[in-house]
Order: C-alpha cells, then structure tokens, then sequence
C-alpha cells in the first residue's frame, strides 16, 4: 500500500528534464519559423530602402511635387554686322489637367446650387462644360473640337498637350479665355520657338531647329547645337493628395542657362546679293538643277556669302516653293499612277534636296576655271612664262587617246602667247602646258592645293572628293590632259574657290571657315576663329603673276562679259561638259581688284536647258558657256560687292560723273564748269544766263555726255517714254535714248564691237523725266564656246 502511493507521487511530479526538451525544440521551431518569416521581410526591406531607394524617393517627389521644365532660350545666330539671322523668342504650350477641370466644373455647380439655396443671382460667367471650353480653344488655336474633347474625356489625366509653340495672339487669346471663364485647369507652359527674320536668307549654312526634339537639324544649328542650345531649368512645386498643384505651398526654381551665341563670316548684304544674282540667272538661263554662289575673302578664308538653288524658308522648311521642284511635285502628284507613299517619298526626296548645300555637299567637274590651277603650277614650276607661244589648230592628239581632244574654238586659235592662251581658255593649250608639268608634278599640285582631302571647313557634311581623283599610280597621260583642263575629275565648289584664293593671295592656302566667335549671354568671347594658314602653295611672285594673267580673261577674254567699269576684275569662265548629253555646268571664278583681292567668288548654274536636244543655246537665246551665262552675271554681282564694300573705283573718260549746278551761269562760266567734270553741252536759246539745265544738279551720266542748258527759255517739264534699246549695239542704244531724251549709262561688255544690250534698268514705256539716266547692261556674244 505504501509503495502504490510512492509510485504515485512520484507520477504526479513534473519531469523537468522532458519539459526542458520540449521547451528548446519550441524554441528552436520558433527560431526557424521566426527566421523563415522575418529574412524575406528583411531582404524586402533592404530592397526598398537600399536597392530601389531612388526609385521609390522618385515615387514620393512625383505624388508630392510637380516637376516642370524650364527652357533654356536657344543662343542667336549673328552675321558678320550683329544683323539677327536665327533668334529664339517667348511662346506658349497649351495644356489641359482634365482632372483639375472636373474640380472646376464641380465647383461651379456647388456655386449655382448655393445661390438658389440662399436666393441669389448664379456666377455671370457661362457653365465650364467639356463642350463650351473644347468648342472656344478650337477657335482660337484652330484645331478640332473633337480632338479636344478626347483629352478631356480623360478625367484621371493632370497632363494633356493640345498645342505646342502657340504664338502671343493666340497665347493672349487663351489667357483672356481662362480669365473671363474663371476656369481653371487649362495652362500656358512657357517655352521658346526658332525665328528666322531673313527667311530664306543662307538657308543651308543656318539650317534650322526639329521644332518636335527642340534641336539643329542642319547647317551651323546642328553643327553648333551643344554651344547654342544652353541647359534646360526646372521649377518644383508642392501637390496636394488629389494632384492639384499648390502654388504658393513650396517652389523650388532652378535657372536655365541660356545657349551661346554664334557670330557669322556672313554678311547678309552681300549674302542676298549672291541669292538675288543665283535667282535671276536660273530664271533667265532656265536651269534645271539650280546653282551656287560663294563669297570669299581670299586673304583670311572668310566665307562672306554662301547661296543654294534651290533654296527654302527657315521658318517652314518642309514647304517645297522653288518652281522646278514645285513643279516636279505636281507632275508626280497629278500622274495616275502615284499613290499616297510613291508621293510621299518623292516629296521627302524633294525636301532633302532643297536641304542640301550642293557647294559642300555635292562634287562636279570644274572645267575651264581649274586652269587657274594648273597656271599657278606651271608657272611655280619654271615650265611656262609669258614669253611662250603655244599653237591651236582647233584640236589636239594624246597619246593612248585615239581621238582628237577639240579646242572650244574649233578653227583654232593659232598662235598665241601664255595670257592669250589662257584668255581664250585654250584645251590644246592647257594639255600642253599639263605635259610639260608632268603627270608626278601635277599630281602633287592636286595635293597641294587641297583637292585630295576636306578643306575642313566648320560646316555639316563636306564631301571628300579623294576617292574621286584618279590615285597616283593611275594618273595616266590621257587623265593628265584631260585634267588640264579641268574634266573627268570631281571636286566640290568649297575646295575650288579654297584653292583659287590661294592662286591670287600670294600663294597661301587659307582653311575657310563660317563661325568667326562664339559668346555667351554676356558677350565675353568663349572661342574665336583665328585664320589659318594650311600650307604655301606657291610664290607670292607667281601669285602676281596669275593675277595679270586672269585680269585679261576679262579684260578681252572670255571673260569679258564680267567686265565692271572702274574696277580691275580678273577671272576665269567655265563649262564642264558632263558624261550626261546636254547637262552642262556654266561657272565664273572671279576676284577684285585684280591688284590686291578683296573679294572672290565662284558662280555656277547646273544645267542650263537647251532650246531642243543636242543645241547649245536656250529657248531664249542664251549661248550655254560660263562666258555667256555666270560672267555676265558675276559682272552685276561683282559691281553690287564692290560698291558695297567701298572698294575705290578707277574712272575713265566715260566714268560716270556728278552734273553740276550751272543755273544762273553765264555760258562761258557754265562751259567751264561741265568741262572740268569731263561734260559737253547744247544750248536752247539766245539769252545771257543758263535759265535752266537738263539733267538737274548731282544727275550721275556718263563721263563726255551732253548737257542742255536752256537760256532764256523754260526747262521742258514733261515727261518721256524709255524705249526699248535691247538687242542694240551701243551706238545703237545711245542714239534711241538721245532722241528720247534720255542718257545711256552702259555696263557689262559694252567695249566690244560685237556687245548688244540685253537688259535695260527701267522697262521700255515707261515714263520718267527727261534727263534721266537709264542703265543698260551689255552682253558680248563671242565669249561663247563649250569649255569656256
């Protein structure tokens, strides 16, 4: 009995040492269980407060703040005179907050209830339906209404764009639209938009700004697009929980720092007297594939002016106005067999065109005006003076050529010195001198004047015409004529007006350049363009010499036509006869004063059309040659240049003169007074006293006009009809207008007996006063001849 309650109270006892077990294996299942659940946790919490803290921070500052942009103003693009030719000014993005306009609509229903519960008038502004504020912006910024109501269908959306770059009429419009409405969710973003003042004015050397990614897409605006479009700001402001915007809570504005600006070489000035002067010879020429005229100042490398046919406006570049491209459009457009895409590639075609700078971009052959060139080379080299005679039969053979290369001038010039060779722009002439050169020297004068590399000018996508010149060890002696004379090789327009200027400057070959300085907003100089010198290429002795020579291509030659009375002009005419029939390219490299160039352009039409296949004038007459067609136009352009920069003239006997006052003179005194200005007279009338004079005092004629004086009677007031002297000679013309009355001021090739007018300054019929001078320009027709 005893041992039974032994035994049970030894039961009844707690076995601390299970319990010690059982509480560790708890303990330990807790641990793991505790561990399993808290590690994932952990690892979640290191992720987002370590691994993705930025872009959790991110979430916050985007529910907290609203953050906008503040746009930099793009730096202006100056020409050589400060005159603005790219500047950016203030506009306005229009932008809707659905969300916030809904507010605005409950808030103007909790009004109206509020009135008619307190019994007074409603708010004296209209409902803000979706309808009444889609309805009212699409008048203003000319869009659909439907369009806007589909943003505004969107009523979780604080951002919707309607319209970019709105410009202040219609900016002002919005504002006095929200104002009057008492609406609110409808904002003006302040931005800034790209303005060209001169419109077309060097289009390709400008380029213009994607108005959709706000940066240059061509020209100088992209080259220089990390200079000119500065660094972008931003203002931050508080947002409450539903998104809506709290000004005056918190704003933190960071300043945007303005581009730079760019200075130009350019001169706008002569810059649309190069476009003027390009236009008019496509027109009247009947070009098909447009031109370029460049400017240089040969000295420093300055490009002066730089133009393009065909060209467009900077302030809508996709707008094709050039009337062969437009017309090329429109035949695409109206053939049956074109649809919506063939259409569309031919006007992106068009575009790219009207795009490019075909003077950098573009190569051809340069024809007659590379014997600039190959005249400095031979000259340099010893292998040529003016003492030489070379003789034309009319044609020339080369070996391991088996036809005659033929002169221009197909009777042959016979025998002729080196200027008169070069004067006539002589083929046989040139391969001569080309074979006395040899094919290694002439070779390295290709190199030496920078036709074997880029001239490295600061402008988009110069062409490197490398591979386009036969290599060294392929320089063969029929490529070696034919180069002497400028064919079958291409170079581009940059690099030949590059190396002419060396020809003339006294030998040095200068790296042109566009961007003469960059500034910031405050006008300290961040880089300035220094004129570089490449290399000499030749001696200033033989520099001089080309000079004289080139003065008498004009001076006589087939030049003539680019003839400038009282300025020493010198040059060289060119027709490049392309592998294509009847596509040639008539050009003009000229310079002034021949003495001391200040000046020298380079003026070409690509493909003049002819009247019908296979003739070599156009349906109006013109003779196709660079003689004929780019000198006479490079005579108005170099008279324009030349009287613009102040360049002194050096007057003839026929120079034009001032008329002085001699009302009121006695003859004798009035006689000696038109004599010294180098003026004859005629007098009406028996009295003592010049009663009156035709032309009036500070009238400009021609030196050696005659001068009516009246004496005693009453000047004539009536006024006289211009009549039509185009297609005389000189003496022809002069005497129409003296008959009528009026003075003939004559310029261009009126020296020559074979010159004829070929455009008179004021139309025929027209009435001006007696007395008035009247400019006619004068064409020689023998400066004429493929290859010229």
């Amino acid at each position: 009995m005893a041992r039974r309650k032994k035994e049970r109270l030894l039961r009844q006892q707690p076995d601390h040492r299970a319990n010690r077990t059982i509480l560790i294996r708890t303990l330990i299942l807790m641990g793991i269980f505790g561990v399993a659940v808290f590690v994932p946790l952990f690892f979640q919490l290191w992720k987002i407060q370590i691994q993705d803290y930025d872009y959790y921070r991110g979430l916050v500052a985007d529910q907290q703040t609203k953050d906008s942009t503040v746009e930099a103003n793009r730096g202006t693009i100056y020409d050589s005179n400060g005159v603005p030719l790219a500047l950016s000014a203030t506009v306005y993005n229009v932008q809707l907050s659905p969300k916030e306009i809904i507010q605005c609509q409950e808030n103007y229903m909790e009004k109206v209830e509020q009135a008619e519960k307190n019994g007074k008038e409603p708010p004296d502004y209209p409902e803000p339906t979706n309808e009444f504020i889609a309805e009212n912006l699409a008048e203003i910024l000319d869009l659909e209404v439907d369009d806007i109501l589909a943003r505004l269908a969107k009523e979780n959306s604080l951002y919707e764009m309607i319209k970019w770059r709105v410009e202040p009429e219609e900016s002002e419009a919005v504002e006095q639209f929200i104002t009057e409405n008492h609406i609110s969710g409808i904002y003006l973003m302040p931005t800034s938009k790209r303005y060209y003042p001169k419109g077309s004015l060097a289009a390709q050397v400008i380029g213009w700004v994607n108005p959709n990614l706000g940066e240059g897409a061509y020209g100088v605006e992209a080259l220089y697009e990390e200079e000119l479009a500065g660094e972008t700001g931003r203002v931050v402001t508080a947002k409450n929980g539903v998104g809506t915007e709290m000004l005056y809570w918190f704003e933190d504005y960071y300043d945007a720092t303005n581009g730079d600006d760019l200075t130009l070489t350019i001169d706008a000035t002569i810059q649309s007297f190069c476009e003027s002067i390009l236009k008019k010879g496509v027109e009247q020429f009947d070009v098909q594939n447009g031109g370029f005229c460049i400017a240089m100042d040969p000295n420093t490398g300055e490009i002066l002016a730089w133009a393009n046919s065909p060209t467009y406006d900077l302030n809508d570049p996709w707008a094709v106005t050039d009337p062969v491209l437009s017309k090329y459009l429109e035949s695409v457009k109206n053939d049956p067999s074109t649809n919506e895409e063939a259409y569309a590639e031919a006007l992106g075609n068009t575009q790219l065109q009207q795009w490019r700078n075909k003077a950098i971009n573009d190569t051809y052959e340069p024809g007659s005006t590379f014997k600039s060139i190959v005249l400095a080379a031979a000259l340099e080299e010893g292998v040529v003076s003016e003492s030489d005679h070379f003789y034309c039969s009319g044609s020339v053979m080369v070996e391991g050529w088996s036809d005659p290369i033929k002169c221009s001038y197909t009777p042959g010039h016979k025998d002729q010195d080196l200027a008169t060779a070069v004067a006539n722009s002589c083929n046989p002439a040139f391969v001569a001198i080309g074979q006395r050169l040899g094919a290694e020297k002439f070779y390295d004068y290709l190199e030496d004047f920078g036709f074997l590399e880029p001239t490295g000018i600061d402008m988009q996508g110069e062409y490197d015409t490398s591979s386009l010149i036969w290599p060294r060890d392929k320089f063969t002696n029929v490529n070696l004529a034919t180069a002497s004379f400028g064919q079958r090789f291409n170079v581009t327009p940059i690099q030949l007006i590059t190396a002419a200027s060396a020809v003339i400057n006294g030998g040095h070959l200068m790296k042109p350049y566009v961007v003469s300085q960059v500034t910031d907003a405050s006008g300290n100089v961040l880089q300035y363009t220094e004129p570089t010198e490449v290399r000499q290429v030749v001696s200033e002795q033989t520099s001089a010499r080309c000079r004289a020579i080139l003065e008498k291509v004009v001076d006589g030659g087939t030049g003539k036509n680019a003839a400038v009375e009282g300025y020493r002009i010198g040059g060289k005419t060119g027709s490049s006869e392309t592998l294509v029939d009847g596509h040639t390219i008539v050009s003009f490299l000229g310079f002034a004063p021949a003495d001391d160039p200040q000046v020298v352009i380079l003026l070409a039409y690509d493909a003049p059309k002819p009247a019908s296949p296979g003739a070599n004038t156009t349906a109006g007459g013109w003779y196709i040659s660079g003689g004929n067609m780019a000198a006479l136009m490079a005579s108005e352009l170099l008279e324009n240049i030349l009287d613009y920069m102040g360049v002194e003239k050096t007057y003839s006997s026929t120079a034009d003169v001032l008329v002085p006052n001699v009302t009121g003179k006695t003859l004798a005194d009035a006689t000696a007074a038109l004599k010294k200005n180098n003026l004859t007279l005629r007098t009406v009338g028996d009295g003592d006293t010049v009663t009156g004079q035709i032309p009036a005092q500070g009238a400009s004629i021609p030196g050696g006009s005659e001068v009516v004086l009246y004496m005693g009677e009453q000047v004539p007031t009536d006024q006289v009809q211009v009549p039509n002297v185009v297609g005389l000679t000189l003496e022809q013309a002069q005497k129409k207008m003296t008959e009528a009355g009026l003075y003939l001021k004559a310029s261009g090739a009126s020296g020559y007996s074979t010159s004829t007018a070929y455009e008179q300054e004021v139309a025929a019929g027209t009435s001006v006063d007696r007395g008035t001078a009247i400019e006619v320009r004068f064409t020689d027709s023998a400066a004429s001849g493929a290859g010229l």
